[in-house]
């Protein structure tokens, strides 16, 4: 019984990380790292993180759904 339980469980947890795997796409981790950034500029005082976020936006096109989004 434990030698089935022990497959069953590699098994399940090879499913799992190619689920996660699969999550983790490029446009997936530029989302990430962009929500990470504009939750560290909402924290800080500095203008360094602000303008960090921006250029991360701008080199990843992600300012563009932005403006967008204002325009609404």
């Amino acid at each position: 019984m434990p030698a089935i339980l022990a497959v069953l469980g590699t098994a399940l947890g090879k499913v799992l990380l190619s689920m996660i795997t699969a999550l983790f796409t490029e446009k997936f981790l530029k989302v990430a790292i962009v929500h990470s950034l504009e939750k560290l500029a909402q924290r800080t005082l500095t203008d360094f993180d602000d303008k960090l976020l921006k250029a991360a936006k701008e080199a990843w096109g992600m300012d563009e759904k932005d403006k967008e989004e204002e325009g609404k």
